[in-house]
């Protein structure tokens, strides 16, 4: 019992030890009695050490392989080079100069590979990208004009109306009333003017002519009358006042007599020219009345102003118009035009004529030839753009501002000097420039450019047709660097495992390619 006892002192003992030089974070009491009641000889490692270890392994593989591919692509240019080697010499065109004096402690930079396009003339078109929208240009908002109930609107959104067809309709009965009142007194005038313009009547002169007997009459009674009193006065047989009393009368029926024959004389002789002037405005005074109460009443029945659609209604039957409100509104088709803006900078070349081509995102895969109508004299004050309108060519079924992409098409280059945009950089001073091949090497050749459609760019300057531009591999050339052309062996043939080594594919690894030394161009291994 005694030794049992010491052995198990013993191992405590081993096992404190092991846990006070263990480097391990503490753990819980639990955990420690688990661990304690074990032999410190029989432990487990802790999980948690294992990932930390793959992680740390994974690391180390991924930098192992970053290094490499960095040697594989540019370590070649400061590093020795493959040629130098024994037996290296053998794929370039000149292999004996590598062992040459000049070249033994030297290094030579790994040719790059490298693709290739001619440079060929064709047709380009100077275009931009853009976006607008489609609206109509006979758009209206209906508003009333005289207050009153609403009797008459059976439209809703979508309905189509034809010009001069019936909207809406308001009750005013009191312009009504003012319509026949200014319709009877134009009838009235109407027929005085023609009674005046058809003369006088027969029964008017006989009547005239009689009126003149009777007062003639009358002024020869009055006349003997007179005639008598005088002789009496002289008799001294009467008054002065019958005397005054007769020449009185006398007077009178001389009058009469002169108006009479004064009036058949009128009648006789008809209408003046004045008199039927006045008339004839009189009709026309009371025909203005008219057409006046009837733009009044018109007021209250409104109509289209051209074929449309109905886009939206503000009003129903029974509701209570006020002047200047809105009623109803709509646009017209036949008007619809797309409306976009172009840049400041290509404001001038934009004229009416120009093709466009259209595209609607709600309508994939077509496309529309519209051309330009109609160009805005002035420039936009703060965005600096012109306003641009494009009158699509057939119909397309478009609606108001839907939105649309199109292209504006500016000019058109039928023989043109092109090469393919992949091959064009832009140095960070804005000089655009190309590379090509000159006995194995890179030349950089600045341009000035044109047009660019489809991935194809215009050369005004520094190219010309049937030379051979640089497509793929470019992104690491320097000027004079020398390069393999991909698919060419060592004497122009075809090699078909060669690949350019372009931005897109330098990340596959050093197994990408094979050893510059053996793939150079013919006279590349001169290395001078």
């Amino acid at each position: 019992m005694s030794t049992k006892r010491a052995d198990a002192g013993q191992d405590t003992r081993e096992a404190e030890a092991a846990r006070a030089s263990s480097p391990t974070e503490p753990k819980s009491p639990q955990a420690a009695s688990s661990t304690d009641s074990k032999p410190a000889g029989k432990r487990r490692r802790p999980i948690r050490s294992r990932p930390a270890a793959l992680v740390a392994a994974l690391f180390v593989a991924a930098v192992a392989v970053g290094v490499g591919w960095w040697w594989y692509a540019y370590g070649a240019a400061d590093g020795p080079d493959a040629s130098t080697s024994p037996g290296s010499g053998a794929g370039r065109g000149d292999g004996a100069q590598s062992g040459s004096p000049g070249q033994a402690g030297g290094r030579q930079p790994k040719p790059m590979l490298v693709e290739l396009e001619p440079v060929r003339r064709g047709e380009i078109a100077a275009s931009l990208a853009l976006s607008g929208e489609v609206v109509a240009a006979d758009s209206i908002v209906i508003a009333a004009a005289k207050e009153g109930p609403v009797t008459y609107c059976p439209w809703r959104e979508g309905d189509s109306v034809k010009a001069g067809e019936k909207l809406i309709e308001i009750d005013r009965e009191v312009h009504r009333a003012e319509v026949e009142a200014a319709e009877a007194a134009l009838r009235s005038a109407r027929a005085k003017l023609a009674d005046l313009e058809a003369g006088t009547r027969s029964e008017e002169v006989h009547k005239a002519e009689a009126n003149v007997r009777r007062w003639q009459a009358t002024l020869n009674e009055a006349h003997r009358n007179f005639q008598r009193q005088e002789r009496l006065m002289a008799k001294n047989a009467t008054s002065q006042q019958s005397l005054d009393q007769a020449h009185e009368g006398m007077e009178v029926a001389e009058a009469e007599l002169a108006s009479a024959r004064e009036t058949l004389a009128m009648l006789r002789a008809g209408p003046t020219p004045t008199e039927l002037a006045v008339q004839s405005f009189a009709v026309d005074e009371s025909a203005a009345r008219l057409a006046l109460a009837k733009a009044h009443l018109d007021e209250c029945v409104i109509t289209a102003p051209f074929d449309g659609m109905v886009t939206k209604v503000h009003i129903r039957a029974g509701d209570l118009a006020t002047p200047r409100s809105p009623l109803m509104e709509m646009y017209a088709p036949a008007s619809l035009v797309v409306r976009f803006s172009v840049p400041e900078a290509y404001a001038a070349a934009v004229r009416p004529g120009l093709p466009v081509r259209v595209r609607a995102d709600a309508m994939p895969g077509e496309k529309f030839s519209a051309e330009v109508v109609r160009v805005y004299p002035q420039l936009h004050a703060t965005m600096r753009t012109r306003t641009i309108e494009a009158r699509l060519l057939d119909p397309a079924g478009f609606f108001p501002h839907m939105f649309v992409r199109l292209s504006l098409e500016l000019k058109r280059v039928a023989d043109a000097v092109l090469v393919p945009s992949d091959a064009v950089a832009t140095a960070p001073t804005g000089e655009r420039f190309v590379f090509v091949v000159e006995e194995g090497t890179a030349r950089r050749v600045e341009l000035a450019t044109g047009a660019e459609q489809n991935r194809t760019v215009q050369v005004l300057e520094g190219l010309q047709p049937g030379e051979r531009v640089v497509v793929a591999g470019q992104a690491a050339l320097r000027e004079g660097q020398a390069v393999r052309i991909a698919g060419e062996g060592p004497a122009g043939g075809k090699v078909a495992s060669d690949k350019p080594m372009s931005q897109s594919r330098q990340g596959k690894g050093p197994g990408n390619g094979k050893p510059a030394g053996g793939e150079g161009r013919g006279g590349g291994g001169g290395g001078g």
